[in-house]
Parts: structure tokens; C-alpha cells; sequence
């Protein structure tokens, strides 16, 4: 008896095994005969292989894109960071009052007499489409003061406004005021300078001594309007 379930046992063992490799016949057949089918369909066809070959290439210009943009942002920090620790140095404001530097006596004409003091007067400063308040420049005499809108708050590390309006708009002035003083054409007490203000690197104002005239004032109201409107973060 034992014998017999051996041999029975062996028998449906063999047939189980004979049914899988049935099985796997017919799987392998059926894979094959779609494999054979899209190589048919790509020699029939020649643009499947063409676009198959771009699509590839796209993919690799994607991620190469990739990389490349993610190499421009850690550049782009970099920068940031160094503009905040040297821009305006550059400009010499370094974020405090400007370095002293030997002032030379100027022999221009003698000094005009003196004349009664403007009354002071202030400018708002608005954006593009004039429905966002930036700051205000005050002006008393010779000078002005600019205070950001109360609900505004700039990053002086941003490159508009360290950049643009303090190095070229600003330290462009300065350095042309040293010169004439160089030249004895203006007294270094008639000098246009400023200084930047700040707190956790957020603008508080900037203080301008002897702003020069009409001219640059309107030089650094169209200048101060672009920088804080590229700055403006709402508090």
C-alpha cells in the first residue's frame, strides 16, 4: 500500500510539473510574440524609433537643465551673501557710518550769505501703479531722510537695492563730490554723502547729507522707487 501512494504521489507530481511548463510555454510564447509584434511595428514604422530616440534626448536635456539650474541658485546665494558682507563697504556705508577720511581744506570763493532755511517737505514714493506706498523721502534743506512705508520691509542684501541704488545711484554721487572736493571746487562740509540704517538686515532709512539739487533728487526718486519696488516684502 505505501508502494501504490508513492507512485501516485510521483504521478501527479509529474503531471503538476508537466502542466506549469505547459504554462510557462505558453507564457514565454505569448511574450515573445509581443516583443516580435513592436519590432514589426518599429520596421513598418520608422518615426516610432525617432520619436523613441527624442523622447530619449529630451529626458537627458531635462535633467542636465536640472543641474545646471540647481548650480545657478547655489551661485546665485553665494552672491547674496557676498554682496551683504561687502557691497556696501564698497559704497562705504558698510551698514554704519561711512569711513572717515582726510578732508582737505577746499580754497573756493567765499561762503554766500547765509539764507533762511526751506521749509521741510515730503515726497511719497509709490509703485508702478501707484496703489502700494514704498517710503518717504523727507527733505529739510540740504537734506533728506528715507523711511520705508510701515508695512513694508526690504532686505538691503537684495541686488536692487544694494547694487543699483546704493552702489550706482548713491556711491556714484559720493565719489563725484570727493572729486570736485579734490579738485577745490566744493568745501568737504558741502559733500554729498549717506548712510544706510539697518536692523537684522532690514532697511530702517537712509540718511543723505547735501543731496546736491533737484536734479539728483530726481535721479534718486526714480532710482528709489525701481529698487524698493523689486525689494518689497509686506511685514
Amino acid at each position: 500500500m505505501p508502494r501504490a501512494l508513492d507512485i501516485f504521489g510521483w504521478h501527479a507530481l509529474i503531471c503538476g510539473k508537466f502542466n506549469n511548463t505547459q504554462e510557462d510555454i505558453l507564457l514565454n510564447r505569448n511574450e515573445r510574440t509581443a516583443w516580435s509584434s513592436l519590432m514589426v511595428l518599429e520596421l513598418e514604422d520608422p518615426r516610432i524609433r525617432t520619436l523613441l530616440d527624442l523622447r530619449k534626448e529630451l529626458d537627458e536635456e531635462l535633467e542636465r537643465l536640472k543641474e545646471r539650474i540647481e548650480k545657478l541658485e547655489a551661485y546665485i546665494q553665494a552672491l547674496d551673501a557676498s554682496i551683504g558682507a561687502t557691497s556696501f563697504a564698497t559704497a562705504d556705508t558698510a551698514l554704519g557710518r561711512p569711513t572717515e577720511v582726510a578732508r582737505p581744506i577746499a580754497k573756493g570763493p567765499a561762503a554766500a550769505p547765509a539764507t533762511a532755511p526751506e521749509q521741510p517737505r515730503s515726497m511719497l514714493i509709490m509703485n508702478k501703479a501707484r496703489d502700494l506706498e514704498l517710503a518717504t523721502i523727507e527733505i529739510q534743506d540740504r537734506d533728506l531722510r528715507i523711511v520705508p512705508a510701515p508695512h513694508a520691509s526690504y532686505d538691503i542684501k537684495r541686488g536692487a537695492f544694494a547694487r543699483f541704488f546704493v552702489e550706482r545711484i548713491l556711491g556714484l554721487f559720493q565719489q563725484e563730490d570727493r572729486h570736485r572736493v579734490e579738485n577745490e571746487e566744493i568745501e568737504w562740509d558741502d559733500a554729498f554723502d549717506f548712510e544706510v540704517r539697518v536692523q537684522d538686515g532690514i532697511l530702517q532709512e537712509v540718511v543723505v547729507k547735501n543731496y546736491g539739487g533737484e536734479t539728483r533728487l530726481t535721479e534718486i526718486e526714480r532710482a528709489l522707487r525701481w529698487a524698493l519696488e523689486k525689494t518689497y516684502r509686506a511685514r
